[in-house]
Order: C-alpha cells, then structure tokens, then sequence
C-alpha cells in the first residue's frame, strides 16, 4: 500500500509540474493573423483596413503587457482593462451588429489560443 501512495505521489508530482512548464506562447503573428481574420463578416474594404490597423495597436498593447516583469496577478488586470477599452473601441469602429458578429467569432477563434496562453483568456 505505501509503494502504490509513493508511485502515486510520484506521477502526480510529475503531472504538476509538466502542466506548470507546458504552458506556450502565442506569437504575435498568430494572434495578430486571428484577429485579422474577418473575412466572414463581410465589413467594407475600409472598416476591414480600419480594424486591421486598430487590431495591429492592440496586439501591440498584449504584448506589452504579457512581455513586462509585473506579476501574473497584474497582468491579468491590466489585460482585463485594455480589453474592456478596446470593447468600447470595436463598438464605436464596427457598430453594434458587426461588433456582436467580430466578438462571437472571436470567441469562438481564440479557444486554440487560450489553451496554449492562459492570458489570453481575459480577451473578448
């Protein structure tokens, strides 16, 4: 009974810390690439130029902020507060329908991303 506890502990203790250091990035041509990708939506050539440009800053800001010495803790406000910015931002850009449709896409696009960097979850 006490080898099956210390085995266990063991592939537990593995488990831990494999989950720990899997953790991946996402590159900002990645990111930049999936938030670009509206095709769907059908916006005008110029709101897509607009929000490609807009889209470029953002990502821009991310990985300011996932990139600095701050705590996770910290990161993870500062990167809820640029998001809650850039909703009012989308609204104004693309309007309400065309925001409701980028926002659901964008929820539904950044899932595989989510999964490889954690703090990307409190985007959108």
């Amino acid at each position: 009974m006490k080898k099956i506890t210390e085995n266990l502990s063991i592939i537990l203790l593995i488990l831990i810390g494999t989950n720990a250091f899997s953790q991946e990035t996402v590159s900002k041509e990645v990111l930049l690439t999936t938030l670009n990708s509206v095709n769907s939506l059908k916006l005008s050539n110029l709101m897509t130029t607009e929000l490609m440009d807009y889209n470029k800053g953002f990502v821009d800001k991310i990985y300011d902020i996932t990139d600095s010495d701050k705590s996770e803790k910290d990161k993870k406000s500062a990167l809820e507060a640029l998001s809650n910015d850039s909703e009012k931002d989308l609204f104004d850009l693309l309007g309400k329908k065309n925001y409701k449709k980028y926002v659901k896409l964008m929820e539904d696009s950044l899932k595989p991303l989510t999964k490889k960097s954690k703090l990307l979850k409190n985007l959108y």
